[in-house]
Protein backbone atom coordinates (compact mmCIF):
# COMPACT_ATOMS: atom_id res chain seq x y z
CA UNK A 1 0.00 0.00 0.00
CA UNK A 2 2.97 2.53 1.04
CA UNK A 3 4.70 1.68 -2.13
CA UNK A 4 1.72 2.29 -4.51
CA UNK A 5 1.44 5.63 -2.24
CA UNK A 6 5.50 6.54 -2.93
CA UNK A 7 4.72 5.84 -7.01
CA UNK A 8 1.72 7.25 -7.26
CA UNK A 9 2.48 10.65 -5.36
CA UNK A 10 5.87 10.59 -7.90
CA UNK A 11 3.88 10.09 -11.07
CA UNK A 12 1.81 13.54 -9.96
CA UNK A 13 4.77 15.51 -9.37
CA UNK A 14 6.26 14.54 -13.08
CA UNK A 15 3.16 14.89 -14.49
CA UNK A 16 2.91 18.54 -13.33
CA UNK A 17 6.46 18.89 -14.20
CA UNK A 18 5.90 18.19 -17.60
CA UNK A 19 2.40 20.03 -17.98
CA UNK A 20 4.42 23.58 -16.66
CA UNK A 21 7.56 23.36 -19.09
CA UNK A 22 4.59 22.67 -22.08
CA UNK A 23 2.36 25.66 -21.04
CA UNK A 24 2.76 28.57 -23.93
CA UNK A 25 1.62 31.40 -21.51
CA UNK A 26 2.38 33.25 -18.05
CA UNK A 27 -1.08 33.34 -16.88
CA UNK A 28 -2.72 32.27 -13.55
CA UNK A 29 -3.19 28.69 -14.72
CA UNK A 30 0.89 28.75 -15.16
CA UNK A 31 0.48 30.19 -11.65
CA UNK A 32 -1.43 28.19 -10.47
CA UNK A 33 0.27 24.70 -12.04
CA UNK A 34 3.80 25.71 -10.33
CA UNK A 35 2.10 26.88 -6.63
CA UNK A 36 0.72 23.50 -6.94
CA UNK A 37 3.87 21.95 -7.94
CA UNK A 38 6.20 23.55 -5.29
CA UNK A 39 3.46 22.13 -2.33
CA UNK A 40 4.19 18.53 -3.71
CA UNK A 41 7.50 18.79 -4.21
CA UNK A 42 8.97 21.03 -2.01
CA UNK A 43 9.48 19.29 1.21
CA UNK A 44 10.46 16.35 -0.46
CA UNK A 45 13.72 17.97 -1.42
CA UNK A 46 14.47 20.20 1.13
CA UNK A 47 18.39 20.87 0.55
CA UNK A 48 17.39 21.69 -3.45
CA UNK A 49 18.64 25.62 -2.94
CA UNK A 50 16.32 26.27 -6.28
CA UNK A 51 13.36 26.62 -4.57
CA UNK A 52 14.28 30.19 -3.17
CA UNK A 53 14.32 31.65 -7.10
CA UNK A 54 11.90 29.12 -8.37
CA UNK A 55 8.64 31.06 -5.62
CA UNK A 56 10.41 34.46 -6.53
CA UNK A 57 9.83 33.84 -10.45
CA UNK A 58 6.04 33.08 -9.56
CA UNK A 59 5.31 35.91 -7.24
CA UNK A 60 6.96 38.06 -9.61
CA UNK A 61 4.46 36.49 -12.26
CA UNK A 62 1.69 37.04 -9.84
CA UNK A 63 2.33 40.53 -9.14
CA UNK A 64 2.72 41.30 -12.51
CA UNK A 65 -0.67 39.71 -13.43
CA UNK A 66 -2.35 41.61 -10.26
CA UNK A 67 -3.14 37.76 -8.95
CA UNK A 68 -3.61 37.83 -5.79
CA UNK A 69 -3.48 34.12 -4.72
CA UNK A 70 0.04 33.74 -6.44
CA UNK A 71 1.06 36.46 -4.61
CA UNK A 72 -0.21 35.60 -0.51
CA UNK A 73 1.23 31.69 -1.31
CA UNK A 74 4.20 32.66 -3.25
CA UNK A 75 5.01 34.73 -0.19
CA UNK A 76 4.03 31.91 1.82
CA UNK A 77 6.49 29.37 0.58
CA UNK A 78 8.85 31.68 0.49
CA UNK A 79 8.38 32.08 4.71
CA UNK A 80 8.47 27.93 4.62
CA UNK A 81 12.10 28.04 2.75
CA UNK A 82 13.54 30.85 5.58
CA UNK A 83 11.89 29.16 8.37
CA UNK A 84 12.28 25.24 7.80
CA UNK A 85 15.05 25.05 5.43
CA UNK A 86 17.53 27.92 6.66
CA UNK A 87 16.13 28.21 10.33
CA UNK A 88 15.70 31.84 9.90
CA UNK A 89 12.36 33.34 11.89
CA UNK A 90 12.71 36.36 11.21
CA UNK A 91 12.66 37.00 7.36
CA UNK A 92 10.09 33.97 7.40
CA UNK A 93 7.71 36.12 9.63
CA UNK A 94 8.11 39.00 7.09
CA UNK A 95 7.03 36.69 4.08
CA UNK A 96 4.28 35.01 6.25
CA UNK A 97 2.72 38.21 7.52
CA UNK A 98 2.77 39.98 3.95
CA UNK A 99 1.07 36.79 3.00
CA UNK A 100 -1.58 36.75 5.38
CA UNK A 101 -2.08 40.88 4.56
CA UNK A 102 -3.22 39.96 0.97
CA UNK A 103 -5.49 36.81 2.31
CA UNK A 104 -7.26 38.76 4.95
CA UNK A 105 -8.43 41.38 2.11
CA UNK A 106 -9.59 38.95 -0.35
CA UNK A 107 -12.71 36.80 1.13
CA UNK A 108 -12.17 34.00 -1.46
CA UNK A 109 -8.66 33.46 -0.07
CA UNK A 110 -9.85 32.78 3.51
CA UNK A 111 -9.29 29.11 3.12
CA UNK A 112 -5.51 29.74 3.02
CA UNK A 113 -5.67 32.11 6.03
CA UNK A 114 -5.42 28.46 7.97
CA UNK A 115 -1.43 27.42 6.39
CA UNK A 116 -0.20 30.64 7.22
CA UNK A 117 -1.59 31.21 10.95
CA UNK A 118 -0.05 27.58 11.48
CA UNK A 119 3.32 28.91 10.33
CA UNK A 120 3.08 32.18 12.60
CA UNK A 121 1.93 30.15 15.49
CA UNK A 122 4.91 27.38 15.10
CA UNK A 123 7.58 30.53 15.15
CA UNK A 124 5.99 31.45 18.67
CA UNK A 125 6.21 27.55 19.49
CA UNK A 126 9.59 27.42 18.34
CA UNK A 127 10.38 30.46 20.04
CA UNK A 128 9.34 28.40 23.04
CA UNK A 129 6.25 31.21 23.40
CA UNK A 130 3.71 28.53 24.19
CA UNK A 131 1.15 29.75 25.76
CA UNK A 132 0.75 32.01 22.90
CA UNK A 133 0.74 29.65 20.17
CA UNK A 134 -1.50 26.87 21.93
CA UNK A 135 -4.20 30.13 22.18
CA UNK A 136 -3.55 30.55 18.08
CA UNK A 137 -3.68 26.64 17.20
CA UNK A 138 -6.83 25.51 19.37
CA UNK A 139 -8.27 28.59 17.60
CA UNK A 140 -7.03 26.51 14.52
CA UNK A 141 -9.70 23.84 14.98
CA UNK A 142 -12.91 25.36 13.57
CA UNK A 143 -11.01 24.53 10.44
CA UNK A 144 -11.79 20.36 9.80
CA UNK A 145 -9.58 20.66 6.62
CA UNK A 146 -6.65 21.25 8.59
CA UNK A 147 -7.31 19.25 12.09
CA UNK A 148 -4.72 16.45 11.39
CA UNK A 149 -2.11 19.62 11.68
CA UNK A 150 -3.79 21.38 14.16
CA UNK A 151 -4.04 18.49 16.76
CA UNK A 152 -0.01 17.58 15.86
CA UNK A 153 1.11 20.96 16.92
CA UNK A 154 -1.05 21.36 20.02
CA UNK A 155 0.13 17.85 20.86
CA UNK A 156 3.64 19.00 20.24
CA UNK A 157 3.48 22.17 22.67
CA UNK A 158 1.98 20.11 25.41
CA UNK A 159 4.75 18.15 24.84
CA UNK A 160 7.15 20.65 25.54
CA UNK A 161 4.96 22.05 28.51
CA UNK A 162 5.51 18.88 30.36
CA UNK A 163 1.83 18.66 30.55
CA UNK A 164 2.38 14.62 28.63
CA UNK A 165 -0.69 12.95 28.84
CA UNK A 166 -2.23 16.01 27.26
CA UNK A 167 0.24 15.59 24.72
CA UNK A 168 -0.22 12.07 23.99
CA UNK A 169 -4.22 12.66 23.73
CA UNK A 170 -3.72 15.03 21.08
CA UNK A 171 -1.26 13.19 19.26
CA UNK A 172 -3.27 10.20 19.34
CA UNK A 173 -6.32 12.27 18.20
CA UNK A 174 -4.12 13.63 15.00
CA UNK A 175 -2.96 10.11 13.78
CA UNK A 176 -6.52 8.96 13.82
CA UNK A 177 -7.41 12.30 11.75
CA UNK A 178 -4.80 11.28 9.50
CA UNK A 179 -5.47 7.62 8.84
CA UNK A 180 -9.32 8.57 7.61
CA UNK A 181 -7.01 10.16 4.96
CA UNK A 182 -3.93 7.84 4.72
CA UNK A 183 -1.79 10.58 4.82
CA UNK A 184 1.62 8.81 5.33
CA UNK A 185 3.70 11.76 5.62
CA UNK A 186 1.64 12.80 8.78
CA UNK A 187 1.29 9.38 10.45
CA UNK A 188 4.87 9.50 10.25
CA UNK A 189 5.58 12.40 11.62
CA UNK A 190 3.17 12.06 14.67
CA UNK A 191 4.11 8.80 15.06
CA UNK A 192 7.71 9.73 15.73
CA UNK A 193 6.53 12.45 18.51
CA UNK A 194 4.36 10.20 19.65
CA UNK A 195 6.73 7.31 20.89
CA UNK A 196 9.37 10.29 22.24
CA UNK A 197 6.90 12.01 24.11
CA UNK A 198 4.95 8.27 25.80
CA UNK A 199 9.28 6.85 25.91
CA UNK A 200 9.56 10.29 28.26
CA UNK A 201 6.33 9.59 30.36
CA UNK A 202 7.57 6.25 30.92
CA UNK A 203 5.34 3.92 28.45
CA UNK A 204 8.10 2.57 26.98
CA UNK A 205 7.08 -0.14 24.96
CA UNK A 206 4.24 2.12 23.41
CA UNK A 207 7.28 4.45 22.43
CA UNK A 208 9.30 2.25 20.77
CA UNK A 209 6.36 0.67 18.66
CA UNK A 210 5.15 3.95 17.35
CA UNK A 211 8.89 4.92 16.76
CA UNK A 212 10.02 1.81 15.16
CA UNK A 213 6.47 2.05 13.06
CA UNK A 214 7.43 5.56 12.11
CA UNK A 215 10.92 4.62 10.75
CA UNK A 216 9.94 2.11 8.40
CA UNK A 217 7.25 4.84 7.25
CA UNK A 218 10.11 6.62 6.25
CA UNK A 219 12.51 4.32 5.09
CA UNK A 220 9.48 2.83 2.75
CA UNK A 221 8.05 6.08 1.38
CA UNK A 222 11.81 7.92 1.48
CA UNK A 223 10.33 10.74 3.31
CA UNK A 224 13.09 12.64 3.35
CA UNK A 225 11.86 15.61 5.31
CA UNK A 226 11.49 13.83 8.22
CA UNK A 227 14.36 11.65 8.09
CA UNK A 228 16.24 14.14 10.20
CA UNK A 229 13.54 14.76 12.83
CA UNK A 230 12.57 11.23 12.97
CA UNK A 231 16.28 9.91 13.36
CA UNK A 232 16.62 12.76 16.66
CA UNK A 233 13.67 10.92 18.08
CA UNK A 234 14.65 7.36 17.68
CA UNK A 235 18.21 8.50 19.29
CA UNK A 236 16.55 9.38 22.31
CA UNK A 237 13.69 6.86 22.63
CA UNK A 238 16.52 3.92 22.19
CA UNK A 239 18.40 6.36 24.88
CA UNK A 240 15.58 5.80 27.16
CA UNK A 241 15.13 2.09 26.13
CA UNK A 242 19.17 1.47 27.34
CA UNK A 243 19.69 0.42 23.69
CA UNK A 244 22.82 2.79 23.39
CA UNK A 245 24.19 1.50 20.68
CA UNK A 246 21.15 2.48 18.21
CA UNK A 247 20.85 5.36 19.87
CA UNK A 248 24.11 6.35 18.94
CA UNK A 249 24.21 5.19 14.90
CA UNK A 250 20.59 7.68 14.94
CA UNK A 251 21.61 10.48 16.40
CA UNK A 252 25.03 10.10 14.79
CA UNK A 253 23.11 9.90 11.22
CA UNK A 254 20.65 12.50 11.82
CA UNK A 255 24.19 14.79 12.39
CA UNK A 256 25.50 13.72 9.01
CA UNK A 257 22.30 13.97 7.05
CA UNK A 258 21.26 17.25 9.17
CA UNK A 259 24.65 19.28 7.45
CA UNK A 260 22.42 19.70 3.90
CA UNK A 261 19.37 20.58 5.97
CA UNK A 262 21.24 23.23 8.61
CA UNK A 263 18.45 23.21 10.94
CA UNK A 264 20.18 24.35 14.54
CA UNK A 265 17.18 22.86 16.42
CA UNK A 266 17.38 19.73 14.83
CA UNK A 267 21.23 19.77 15.34
CA UNK A 268 20.68 20.79 19.32
CA UNK A 269 18.59 18.31 20.14
CA UNK A 270 20.99 15.08 18.54
CA UNK A 271 24.58 16.91 20.14
CA UNK A 272 22.29 16.69 23.49
CA UNK A 273 21.23 13.24 23.15
CA UNK A 274 24.93 12.05 22.27
CA UNK A 275 26.29 14.09 24.99
CA UNK A 276 23.78 11.61 27.54
CA UNK A 277 24.97 8.67 24.78
CA UNK A 278 28.66 9.05 25.62
CA UNK A 279 28.19 9.77 29.14
CA UNK A 280 26.00 6.35 29.65
CA UNK A 281 29.17 4.83 27.58
CA UNK A 282 31.40 6.33 30.01
CA UNK A 283 33.02 8.39 27.13
CA UNK A 284 33.23 11.64 29.07
CA UNK A 285 35.14 13.19 26.88
CA UNK A 286 32.80 13.18 23.74
CA UNK A 287 30.48 13.55 26.34
CA UNK A 288 31.76 17.02 27.43
CA UNK A 289 32.83 18.05 24.15
CA UNK A 290 29.29 17.68 22.22
CA UNK A 291 27.38 19.26 25.37
CA UNK A 292 29.33 22.26 24.75
CA UNK A 293 28.87 22.87 21.58
CA UNK A 294 24.92 21.56 22.56
CA UNK A 295 25.29 24.85 24.84
CA UNK A 296 26.39 26.75 22.44
CA UNK A 297 23.67 25.85 19.88
CA UNK A 298 20.91 26.24 22.21
CA UNK A 299 21.91 29.86 23.49
CA UNK A 300 21.71 30.86 19.78
CA UNK A 301 18.73 29.16 18.65
CA UNK A 302 16.37 30.72 21.31
CA UNK A 303 17.62 33.73 22.92
CA UNK A 304 15.79 36.91 24.15
CA UNK A 305 16.86 39.10 21.41
CA UNK A 306 15.77 36.95 18.68
CA UNK A 307 12.07 36.86 21.06
CA UNK A 308 12.33 40.62 20.69
CA UNK A 309 12.88 41.03 17.21
CA UNK A 310 9.65 38.64 16.38
CA UNK A 311 7.15 40.59 19.03
CA UNK A 312 8.45 43.90 17.37
CA UNK A 313 7.57 42.54 14.14
CA UNK A 314 4.25 41.21 15.44
CA UNK A 315 3.25 44.35 16.92
CA UNK A 316 4.53 46.62 13.95
CA UNK A 317 2.24 44.31 12.08
CA UNK A 318 -0.66 45.34 13.88
CA UNK A 319 0.08 48.45 14.07
CA UNK A 320 0.27 49.07 10.01
CA UNK A 321 -2.95 47.14 9.70
CA UNK A 322 -4.46 49.69 12.11
CA UNK A 323 -3.18 52.26 10.07
CA UNK A 324 -4.05 51.37 6.93
CA UNK A 325 -7.61 50.63 8.30
CA UNK A 326 -7.75 54.57 9.69
CA UNK A 327 -6.59 56.00 6.66
CA UNK A 328 -9.09 54.33 4.46
CA UNK A 329 -11.67 55.42 7.28
CA UNK A 330 -10.22 58.86 7.04
CA UNK A 331 -10.88 58.88 2.98
CA UNK A 332 -14.35 57.72 3.99
CA UNK A 333 -14.78 60.47 6.37
CA UNK A 334 -13.52 62.88 3.26
CA UNK A 335 -16.29 61.79 0.85
CA UNK A 336 -18.96 62.12 3.85
CA UNK A 337 -17.77 65.41 4.58
CA UNK A 338 -17.92 66.38 1.10
CA UNK A 339 -20.84 65.35 0.58
CA UNK A 340 -21.98 67.00 3.69
CA UNK A 341 -20.92 70.23 2.60
CA UNK A 342 -23.51 69.40 -0.35
CA UNK A 343 -26.30 68.69 1.99
CA UNK A 344 -26.13 70.98 5.08
CA UNK A 345 -23.58 72.07 7.50
CA UNK A 346 -25.82 70.28 9.84
CA UNK A 347 -24.56 67.08 8.29
CA UNK A 348 -21.07 68.68 7.91
CA UNK A 349 -20.90 69.40 11.85
CA UNK A 350 -21.89 65.35 12.30
CA UNK A 351 -19.33 64.41 10.19
CA UNK A 352 -16.84 66.47 11.59
CA UNK A 353 -17.67 64.90 15.51
CA UNK A 354 -17.67 61.52 14.04
CA UNK A 355 -14.30 61.64 12.77
CA UNK A 356 -12.50 63.67 15.80
CA UNK A 357 -14.47 60.97 17.55
CA UNK A 358 -12.84 58.28 15.59
CA UNK A 359 -9.17 60.19 15.55
CA UNK A 360 -9.63 59.78 19.27
CA UNK A 361 -10.33 56.49 19.38
CA UNK A 362 -7.65 55.72 17.06
CA UNK A 363 -5.06 57.65 19.18
CA UNK A 364 -6.46 55.64 21.95
CA UNK A 365 -5.72 51.99 20.59
CA UNK A 366 -2.21 53.29 19.57
CA UNK A 367 -1.26 54.62 23.33
CA UNK A 368 -2.40 50.99 24.20
CA UNK A 369 -0.55 49.24 22.02
CA UNK A 370 2.46 51.24 22.33
CA UNK A 371 1.72 50.54 26.51
CA UNK A 372 1.61 46.87 25.48
CA UNK A 373 4.82 47.06 23.25
CA UNK A 374 6.66 49.04 26.35
CA UNK A 375 5.45 45.84 28.77
CA UNK A 376 6.98 43.11 26.30
CA UNK A 377 10.02 45.27 25.53
CA UNK A 378 10.54 45.31 29.59
CA UNK A 379 9.55 41.83 30.06
CA UNK A 380 11.98 40.45 27.32
CA UNK A 381 14.77 42.56 28.94
CA UNK A 382 14.40 41.18 31.93
CA UNK A 383 14.64 37.33 30.38
CA UNK A 384 18.07 38.47 28.74
CA UNK A 385 19.49 39.86 31.61
CA UNK A 386 18.96 36.66 33.96
CA UNK A 387 20.14 34.78 30.83
CA UNK A 388 23.57 36.70 31.13
CA UNK A 389 24.07 35.02 34.66
CA UNK A 390 23.86 31.51 32.89
CA UNK A 391 26.58 31.16 30.10
CA UNK A 392 29.47 32.25 32.93
CA UNK A 393 29.09 29.54 35.47
CA UNK A 394 28.39 27.02 32.85
CA UNK A 395 31.60 27.20 30.98
CA UNK A 396 33.21 27.23 34.22
CA UNK A 397 31.80 23.99 35.50
CA UNK A 398 32.42 21.89 31.93
CA UNK A 399 36.09 23.47 32.50
CA UNK A 400 35.65 21.49 36.29
CA UNK A 401 34.40 18.37 34.54
CA UNK A 402 37.09 18.64 31.96
CA UNK A 403 39.93 18.78 34.49
CA UNK A 404 38.61 15.88 36.71
CA UNK A 405 38.70 13.51 33.12
CA UNK A 406 42.32 14.76 32.07
CA UNK A 407 43.34 13.68 35.81
CA UNK A 408 41.30 10.51 35.02
CA UNK A 409 39.37 11.00 38.02
CA UNK A 410 35.97 9.50 36.64
CA UNK A 411 34.30 9.25 39.53
CA UNK A 412 34.41 12.71 40.45
CA UNK A 413 33.85 13.37 36.86
CA UNK A 414 30.25 11.49 37.01
CA UNK A 415 29.79 12.75 40.57
CA UNK A 416 30.13 16.45 39.73
CA UNK A 417 27.95 16.29 35.72
CA UNK A 418 25.33 14.28 37.88
CA UNK A 419 25.53 17.85 39.84
CA UNK A 420 25.54 19.72 36.97
CA UNK A 421 22.79 18.24 34.84
CA UNK A 422 20.52 18.38 37.49
CA UNK A 423 21.15 22.54 37.91
CA UNK A 424 20.95 22.89 34.50
CA UNK A 425 17.55 20.95 34.45
CA UNK A 426 16.09 23.36 37.11
CA UNK A 427 17.67 26.34 35.82
CA UNK A 428 16.44 25.32 32.00
CA UNK A 429 12.74 24.41 34.02
CA UNK A 430 12.81 28.27 35.23
CA UNK A 431 14.07 29.88 32.60
CA UNK A 432 10.99 31.49 31.25
CA UNK A 433 9.24 31.91 34.59
CA UNK A 434 9.51 35.43 35.88
CA UNK A 435 9.05 34.33 39.42
CA UNK A 436 9.35 31.05 41.04
CA UNK A 437 8.42 29.77 44.31
CA UNK A 438 10.73 30.26 47.41
CA UNK A 439 11.42 26.42 48.01
CA UNK A 440 12.35 25.76 44.15
CA UNK A 441 15.20 29.06 44.78
CA UNK A 442 16.15 27.57 47.47
CA UNK A 443 16.70 24.34 46.07
CA UNK A 444 18.51 25.61 43.13
CA UNK A 445 21.03 27.10 45.42
CA UNK A 446 22.07 24.43 47.28
CA UNK A 447 22.37 22.60 43.86
CA UNK A 448 24.49 25.35 43.06
CA UNK A 449 26.52 25.53 45.59
CA UNK A 450 27.31 22.05 46.19
CA UNK A 451 28.60 22.12 42.78
CA UNK A 452 31.07 24.91 43.82
CA UNK A 453 32.02 23.11 46.93
CA UNK A 454 33.12 20.16 44.99
CA UNK A 455 34.67 22.58 42.84
CA UNK A 456 36.94 24.41 45.29
CA UNK A 457 37.75 20.88 47.14
CA UNK A 458 35.05 21.95 50.13
CA UNK A 459 37.56 25.02 51.20
CA UNK A 460 34.29 26.64 52.58
CA UNK A 461 30.85 25.95 54.48
CA UNK A 462 27.12 27.13 53.50
CA UNK A 463 23.76 27.17 55.93
CA UNK A 464 20.71 28.61 54.48
CA UNK A 465 18.06 30.46 57.41
CA UNK A 466 14.37 31.07 56.71
CA UNK A 467 12.02 32.91 59.27
CA UNK A 468 9.42 31.04 60.12
CA UNK A 469 6.92 33.24 59.23
CA UNK A 470 7.99 32.78 55.64
CA UNK A 471 6.04 29.76 53.76
CA UNK A 472 8.51 28.94 51.47
CA UNK A 473 5.61 27.14 49.62
CA UNK A 474 3.36 30.17 48.76
CA UNK A 475 6.18 33.02 48.42
CA UNK A 476 7.17 33.81 44.60
CA UNK A 477 10.81 35.57 43.88
CA UNK A 478 12.97 36.00 41.04
CA UNK A 479 15.02 33.06 40.16
CA UNK A 480 18.88 33.07 41.15
CA UNK A 481 18.33 37.05 42.66
CA UNK A 482 21.46 35.79 44.55
CA UNK A 483 23.40 33.69 42.27
CA UNK A 484 25.98 36.39 41.42
CA UNK A 485 26.43 37.64 44.66
CA UNK A 486 27.20 33.96 46.29
CA UNK A 487 29.64 33.34 42.99
CA UNK A 488 31.70 36.61 44.15
CA UNK A 489 31.92 35.39 47.75
CA UNK A 490 33.31 32.22 46.62
CA UNK A 491 35.64 33.56 44.17
CA UNK A 492 36.54 37.10 45.43
CA UNK A 493 36.42 36.61 48.67
CA UNK A 494 36.54 32.73 50.74
CA UNK A 495 39.28 31.55 47.75
CA UNK A 496 41.54 33.99 49.00
CA UNK A 497 40.87 33.13 52.24
CA UNK A 498 43.38 31.22 54.44
CA UNK A 499 41.30 30.15 56.67
CA UNK A 500 37.85 27.78 56.05
CA UNK A 501 34.64 30.03 54.22
CA UNK A 502 31.59 30.54 55.47
CA UNK A 503 28.64 31.88 53.57
CA UNK A 504 24.99 31.96 55.37
CA UNK A 505 21.80 32.90 53.23
CA UNK A 506 19.00 34.31 55.01
CA UNK A 507 15.29 35.23 54.08
CA UNK A 508 13.93 37.28 56.45
CA UNK A 509 9.89 38.98 56.80
CA UNK A 510 10.75 43.26 57.25
CA UNK A 511 7.94 45.00 57.14
CA UNK A 512 6.24 43.14 54.39
CA UNK A 513 9.05 42.96 52.55
CA UNK A 514 11.52 39.66 51.78
CA UNK A 515 15.02 40.33 52.48
CA UNK A 516 17.54 37.67 50.82
CA UNK A 517 21.12 38.10 51.77
CA UNK A 518 24.33 36.70 51.73
CA UNK A 519 27.19 36.63 54.44
CA UNK A 520 30.27 36.08 53.87
CA UNK A 521 33.85 35.87 55.95
CA UNK A 522 36.14 36.61 52.99
CA UNK A 523 38.73 38.74 52.76
CA UNK A 524 36.50 41.97 51.61
CA UNK A 525 35.71 43.47 48.45
CA UNK A 526 39.22 46.12 48.79
CA UNK A 527 41.06 43.98 49.76
CA UNK A 528 40.07 41.24 46.73
CA UNK A 529 39.77 44.55 44.22
CA UNK A 530 43.85 45.02 45.09
CA UNK A 531 44.35 41.60 44.69
CA UNK A 532 43.24 41.39 41.02
CA UNK A 533 42.38 44.14 38.16
CA UNK A 534 40.07 42.26 36.82
CA UNK A 535 36.91 43.05 38.67
CA UNK A 536 34.65 42.81 35.33
CA UNK A 537 32.83 39.89 36.64
CA UNK A 538 32.28 41.34 39.71
CA UNK A 539 30.55 44.51 38.35
CA UNK A 540 29.14 42.62 35.82
CA UNK A 541 27.10 40.34 38.22
CA UNK A 542 26.39 43.33 40.61
CA UNK A 543 24.69 45.44 37.02
CA UNK A 544 22.81 42.46 36.16
CA UNK A 545 21.11 42.21 39.27
CA UNK A 546 20.44 46.48 40.01
CA UNK A 547 18.68 46.16 36.67
CA UNK A 548 16.50 42.99 37.08
CA UNK A 549 15.74 44.86 40.40
CA UNK A 550 15.06 48.41 38.00
CA UNK A 551 12.65 46.32 35.65
CA UNK A 552 10.53 44.73 38.18
CA UNK A 553 10.32 47.84 39.71
CA UNK A 554 8.80 49.45 36.88
CA UNK A 555 7.02 46.34 35.66
CA UNK A 556 5.26 45.86 39.53
CA UNK A 557 5.52 49.56 40.48
CA UNK A 558 7.08 47.83 43.62
CA UNK A 559 10.58 49.34 45.49
CA UNK A 560 12.94 46.80 45.66
CA UNK A 561 16.69 47.53 46.74
CA UNK A 562 20.27 45.91 46.77
CA UNK A 563 22.73 46.94 49.35
CA UNK A 564 26.33 45.54 49.62
CA UNK A 565 27.40 46.17 53.50
CA UNK A 566 31.26 46.64 53.76
CA UNK A 567 32.26 44.48 57.18
CA UNK A 568 35.40 44.33 59.14
CA UNK A 569 35.66 40.65 57.63
CA UNK A 570 33.72 39.94 54.68
CA UNK A 571 30.94 41.23 52.83
CA UNK A 572 26.90 41.36 53.62
CA UNK A 573 24.70 41.69 50.22
CA UNK A 574 21.29 42.32 50.83
CA UNK A 575 18.18 42.23 47.78
CA UNK A 576 14.87 43.57 49.44
CA UNK A 577 11.43 42.43 47.41
CA UNK A 578 8.04 43.10 48.08
CA UNK A 579 6.67 39.85 49.27
CA UNK A 580 4.08 38.10 46.52
CA UNK A 581 2.40 35.17 47.44
CA UNK A 582 1.55 32.22 44.58
CA UNK A 583 -1.85 31.51 46.00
Amino acid sequence: MTSLFCFSQNAVIDSLDRVIKNHKSEDTTYVNLRISYVAKKMFLTPSDTTWTDYNRKTLEISKRLKYAKGIALSYNSLGIIQHYFLSDPLDALDYYQESYAIIENEPTLKKYAVGVLTNIGLINYEQQEYDKSLKTFKTLLEYPDYRTNTLFNIGNIYGHKKQLDSSIYYYKDAIFEAEKSNNIMHIANIKSNLGLVQSTAGYLNEGLKNTTESLALVEENNLEMLRVSAYVNAAEVYLKNDNIEKAEYYATNSLKLNEALNSLATKNSALETLAHVYERKGDYKNALSHYKEHIIIKDSVINADRKLEISRKEIQYEADKDRAIAQVEIARQKSIKNASIIGGSGLIAASLIGFILYRRKQEAVTKTKEAEFNAKVSDTELKALRSQMNPHFIFNSLNSIGDYILKNDTQSASDYLGKFAKLMRLTLENSEKSEILLSEDISLLKTYLDIERKRFENRFDYCIEVDDTLDVDNILIPPMILQPFLENSIIHGLNKNTEKGQIIISFKDQNNMIVCSVDDNGVGRQNSESATSNTSNTSMGIAITKSRIDIINKLKNTNGDLKIIDKAKGTRVEVSLPIQFAY
